[in-house]
Order: C-alpha cells, then structure tokens, then sequence
C-alpha cells in the first residue's frame, strides 16, 4: 500500500505556508509527495488494473483531472466520504429572480467570467459520461447526511459501505482499552478550541479572520472566568490539533492547554463548552451536556453561521458571550436524548452499520472484489 499527497499543486498556499505542528513522516508512512500534476498524471498511467485506489478527496471540479485519468485507463477507485458536519443552507440566496437577472446585475456577472468559472458551471451541470468518467466501485460512508452533503457520483454497480467517521474509530479504541489515565484530577469543564482568529486556513484561503486576537481572547476568558467562578469547575483548553500556542502570548491567562488530547479531554469532563466544532461528535458519543458558544458582532460570518446549525441539530440555544447573558446552568445541562441519537445517525454512525475500526471496514470490502 502507498499514500499519494498531492497537496503542492492542489493547494499550493497550503503546502508552502501552513506548517503544522505533527508533520508527516513521508519515509516511515510509505508516502510519495508529487509536486506537479504531470508526475501524478505518469504514476497513474503506470498502475496496473487490479489497483484499487482509494480518494479521501470530493468528487469536484478540483479533482476533475484525477477522476478523469483513473477512469481513461480504467483504473478502478472507491471514495471514503465520512465526516459530514451539519451545513448552513441560505434560503434566501438568490430567491429574487427579477433582481438576479436585472440588466445591471446580469452585467457585473459577466464582467466577473472567465475560463476557469466557465469551466466550473460546465463539470457541475454534465453527466459522468459527457466527462467521460467511470463511477466509482465503493463509497465508503459514515452517517447518512454523507451522501446527502456530499452528493457523490452513484452507479448502478457502485456499492455503498455504512461505516463512520474516523473519529469513531478512536472512540471504539477508547471503549477496548482496559483502563484509562486521566488527564485532570480535579472536576473540569472543557472549551474545544478551534484556534479562531488565527487558523491556517484563512493563510490558505487568503482571507482575514471574522475576529482579532486582541478582541476574542478577552471576551473568552471574561467567560471562562464567570463559570469558573459560578460553578468552581476549572476550565481546560482543549487546543485545536493545528494550533502553535507555545508561539504565542499566553491567550488563555494561565489556564491549562492541552493540544491532542480532545477526545480524552471532553470524555472526562463534566460538559464541553464550544463554537461549532467536529469535536461535537466525542460530546455526542460521550453522552456529555453541550454550551454552544456565539458572538454578535460576527454575524454575518460562516464562522457564526456554523455555531448556529450545531446547535440547532442538537436541539440547544447558543449564547452571545459578547453582549449581556446570563446562564441557566439547570436548562442548559439538559441533554436532548432523542437529538443526540439523532446526530449520531446522521453526522457520525448508523445503527446497523459494523461496530469495527474503519479500516478495517474497508479492507474487508476490498478483498472481496
């Protein structure tokens, strides 16, 4: 078995400015780093047919180019689409069809064409076969929304594994051990840090953050400080897997930051405070009480948007902690039962797919092609 990244010319940005804090070994993970397209596009021509190749990628306009050459020398290859989150959908998009097609309007979107947007509108709107793409053999999924948020390409001989996500697989591995170590000896409540105003992807994407760092630390630990003093449960930091605090000042005024360790952490703890995080799936498996947490004045981010669907499918209310709030700790420990099962079938396992480590889901499928 071989892994191909081919990060440096899908996302450049990504691959010479984001350095994260656990690198790849290439070596030791038999892992082959392509640098452009055409050395990708020659190992491809030099697989031979009984390959199976797995994609961890979407099916896009993005990827077009892989989809394309796998199926030109009939290469068959499966797709692993398991870690569907709940999506915002804006209803109002575009609803007015009288503005959307005004002179003006329809002006300014012509201006804005090019070959490349041309190119985009034409893959979303054509057949697998006007791209002369061959569907895939598997599609190895977790919840059902998988297929719905992702909407991958289905045929008539594709075959649709249930599996879950890959975090499933560290809660399984979690619930096998014999005994586990604590990482906190006192009672603690745990905030799922998702390293806002400075996560990588706003270098990727060439964007600014929805917040400062000098505007979002202090208005978290004026929180922190308010249920620390009104519950006496110390607040621990689980810091988000890409964060480098350690090169930073101390955001968190002295409380315990703990980088890797999430699922321990939200596991031991009396509940999780959060934004809207992946991490909500350890809360759910977990079976912990959920405070999602919203700031007003970045509504109108996708940051903000994203709080809000969380917490919606969980069934909560989140809490704007940059405008006055107060906390009823009564209602806001209440689980919803029916909610986080419901969460559990849609976003992370369903009910009668294998209780077994995805991997191996997926190789026992494998073989038997």
């Amino acid at each position: 078995m071989e892994i191909w990244d081919f990060t440096p010319f899908i996302s450049p940005e990504t691959h010479n400015k984001i350095k994260v804090p656990d690198p790849i070994d290439y070596k030791e993970n038999d892992c082959i780093l392509f640098k452009k397209k055409k050395e990708a596009i020659q190992q491809i021509k030099k697989l031979k047919k009984d390959t199976m190749v797995i994609l961890i990628m979407h099916f896009d306009y993005e990827h077009y180019f892989l989809f394309k050459e796998l199926s030109k020398w009939n290469i068959p290859y499966s797709l692993i689409i398991t870690n569907a989150i709940p999506i915002y959908k804006n209803l109002n998009k575009d609803n007015n069809i009288f503005k959307k097609y005004l002179p003006n309007n329809l002006t300014n979107k012509i201006k804005k064409l090019n070959l490349e947007k041309i190119k985009k509108f034409i893959f979303y709107r054509s057949s697998m076969s006007m791209l002369m793409i061959q569907y895939p053999e598997f599609i190895f999924t977790g919840g059902y929304m998988s297929l719905i948020n992702y909407k991958p390409p289905i045929g008539k001989k594709t075959k649709i594994i249930w599996g879950h996500t890959l975090d499933y697989d560290l809660y399984l591995e979690d619930l096998r051990k014999s005994a586990n170590i604590k990482l906190n000896e006192k009672d603690y409540v745990v905030f799922c840090d998702e390293y806002l105003p400075l996560h990588p992807e706003y270098i990727r994407d060439n964007i600014n953050p929805p917040i400062t760092p000098e505007v979002y630390y202090p208005i978290m630990n004026k929180l922190f400080y308010k249920i620390e003093k009104e519950t006496g449960l110390e607040v621990i930091i689980a810091a988000h897997p890409r964060s480098k605090y350690e090169e930073h000042p101390d955001y968190f005024n002295g409380r315990k930051v703990i980088r890797g360790k999430t699922m321990e952490l939200i596991r031991d703890s009396e509940y999780v405070l959060m934004h809207g995080s992946t991490a909500v799936n350890f809360a759910v498996l977990y079976h912990k009480p959920l405070l999602f947490l919203n700031m007003v004045n970045i509504q109108q981010s996708d940051w903000y948007r994203t709080c809000t669907v969380f917490s919606s499918e969980l069934n909560k209310r989140f809490i704007n902690i940059d405008s006055d709030y107060e906390i009823d700790w009564d209602k806001e420990l209440q689980i919803d039962e029916e909610a986080y099962e419901n969460y559990k079938e849609k976003y992370i396992k369903r009910k009668n797919s294998k209780n077994e480590y995805f991997w191996q889901i997926v190789a026992d499928e494998i073989k038997t092609v």
